[in-house]
């Protein structure tokens, strides 16, 4: 959990959704099955957003 108190500028975007109630759930997985672990969240829950992806730069080397 390293890095969990610094705060993240890219998050900023939800902080309205989250106040409102709404559940942000970020995940970590290959890049190579994110849309299809998208699109079995969907399937389970269509109301939900799936956002995008981001780089796969590490935060912490």
């Amino acid at each position: 959990m390293i890095g969990v108190d610094v705060p993240n500028t890219r998050l900023g975007q939800f902080e309205d959704a989250i106040d409102n109630g709404e559940l942000l759930m970020m995940v970590d997985v290959k890049k190579d099955r994110a849309e299809e672990i998208g699109q079995l969240v969907k399937s389970h829950h269509p109301e939900a957003d799936v956002e995008g992806t981001d780089p796969t730069i590490p935060a912490f080397p």
